[in-house]
């Protein structure tokens, strides 16, 4: 008789793994959007059969553990690149993850439970809402990781993700959640079968307002350009193990200059030339060869008719106020006397690959002896004569809502974002970044322009579109005139919804725990 609750239990839960495991193919690249419903119907279903905050933890957290280790399981590529002395740490690394970032949901959920009945219109309210909440908090806890938020079900779908400019990621999170779990909310309640049918038009209904509204959006919105300014995007495409090898670094630098000297082939005479390089495209063996700096000097001036600029991802080596040798992964901006025009330092850093959380405390000698980089200081808008003012962005910086240009300084008109995706080869990964990249700018009402060492390049204007694209593997200089951001701009909306979310969720916790029912 015992055996038979830990069994039902055991299936219970495992029924949560496989939901989050189906809503984790509404992601790219499968991008199949109908898996969010059934993923998240199915779990307000399980979540609706639960009789304490423990319960509902644990659906949360199985559901979490299956959306997260099937959408994230590439990160543990990383550490599969040959000469990684760390392939050992590769189950952690898929599981692990995946485990902290379920907590989120778990807790949130639990505190669902407590506050409304699943089957009754606010205890719906606040499964959506309390969901919506473990995002954000988990795309802000410690470093923050808002990754395959549930609003990205609809990356691939443009016309569903011009509601990201007026609503932000987290309300486009919030409607998502709301129309893909009352599937199991209308399953669950006792209304009629007439308020069910009703319920469930009002959201196709608004689902369709939301997509003709996009779409309108988009044909009513064509992109301009500046033609004075010429944007040169180059990848190339240097894999992950022969990065960093002694013997090959010369040649992946004359590589990436080969190809930057072929796009000047290709350019009209505009007033201006920005060439974009990937993350980390410069290192200290590079610069501090003399040959090299004239190469670069060369392949600036073979663009005769034009000013030309380098914006490059730098592995940057410097001495600190205290004398200390530091390093930063960086984002510099040349001019053809390489003068560096300005610096930017990475910001959002990679826990345990970037840098070492409480590194201070933690005895072990391989972690401790890693220093990691300086972090910046935040985002910010580069602007000097010849170049448009722009944010740069390095790696995963570019998938935080809101935190992509400075609060502080002028909007920029062009999101730049260096990354390498090298570590996690054909896999999801890229794709993933790349679509969170392009709601970046949708978001922003910016255009932005990716160069990947490799990944997937590209350029790309305010509404989302691909102007250019360079798939994985792929050696490319991608080439544009300078998209134009546009002029309407809803911040104040996403500012409500991304700061004000924790009040709301205080005020509704207290409200609904007084009256858990409506």
């Amino acid at each position: 008789m015992i055996l038979i609750p830990a069994y039902k239990n055991i299936l219970f839960f495992a029924a949560a793994i496989v939901a989050g495991w189906i809503a984790a193919f509404a992601m790219p690249p499968v991008s199949f959007w109908p898996c969010m419903f059934i993923g998240l119907s199915a779990l307000y279903y399980l979540f609706s059969k639960t009789n304490s905050m423990a319960g509902a933890f644990g659906v949360g957290f199985f559901f979490a553990l299956g959306y997260f280790v099937t959408g994230l399981w590439w990160i543990g590529n990383a550490l599969l690149v040959e000469g990684n002395d760390f392939a050992w740490v590769w189950p952690i690394s898929v599981i692990g993850l995946p485990t902290l970032l379920g907590l989120f949901t778990g807790t949130y959920l639990a505190i669902a439970r407590k506050t409304a009945d699943p089957k009754t219109a606010s205890g719906f309210l606040a499964f959506a809402f309390f969901l919506t909440f473990s995002e954000w908090a988990r795309g802000h806890a410690f470093t923050g990781f808002p990754w395959n938020l549930y609003g990205y079900v609809w990356a691939d779908y443009l016309p569903m993700a011009q509601a990201t400019h007026f609503i932000g990621a987290y309300g486009l999170t919030f409607v998502s959640i709301l129309w893909a779990s009352l599937g199991g909310y209308l399953y669950l309640s006792n209304h009629t079968r007439r308020d069910k049918v009703i319920a469930a038009l009002v959201a196709a209904v608004s689902i369709g307002l939301v997509y003709a509204g996009g779409s309108y959006r988009l044909n009513n919105t064509p992109a301009t350009f500046d033609k004075n300014v010429a944007l040169v995007v180059v990848q190339p495409n240097i894999l992950q193990d022969m990065k960093w090898d002694p013997v090959a670094i010369q040649d992946n630098f004359r590589k990436i200059i080969s190809l930057s000297k072929d796009a000047a082939l290709g350019i009209p005479p505009p007033r201006e030339v920005m060439i974009v390089w990937p993350e980390t495209a410069i290192s200290p063996s590079v610069y501090t060869i003399d040959e090299n700096m004239d190469s670069i000097r060369n392949m600036l001036a073979g663009y005769q008719s034009s000013n030309a600029y380098l914006v490059t991802g730098i592995l940057r080596k410097f001495q600190t106020e205290n004398g200390e040798t530091a390093f930063g992964n960086s984002v510099v901006v040349l001019n053809e006397r390489l003068s560096a025009l300005d610096v930017y330092d990475k910001t959002h850093l990679v826990p345990f690959g970037e840098f070492i959380p409480f590194q201070n405390l933690i005895p072990l000698k391989p972690v401790a002896a890693f220093k990691g980089f300086k972090r910046g200081s935040g985002a910010k808008t580069i602007k000097h004569a010849g170049l448009p003012a722009f944010s740069p962005l390095v790696c995963y910086e570019v998938i935080f809502p809101d935190d992509v240009t400075s609060k502080k300084q002028a909007k920029p008109e062009l999101l730049v974002n260096v990354t390498n995706d090298g570590w996690y080869g054909k896999s999801a990964g890229p794709y993933q970044h790349f679509a969170q990249t392009r709601l970046r700018a949708i978001e922003e009402g910016i255009p932005l322009v990716r160069s990947a060492n490799t990944g997937i390049s590209g350029i790309i204007d305010p509404l989302g579109r691909i102007l250019e694209k360079a798939d994985i593997f792929q050696e490319a200089s991608l080439i544009s005139p300078l998209p134009q951001p546009i002029k309407t701009n809803a911040a104040y909306i996403r500012t409500l919804l991304q700061y004000f979310l924790p009040v709301i969720a205080l005020i509704l916790m207290v409200g609904l725990i007084l009256r858990k029912k409506l």
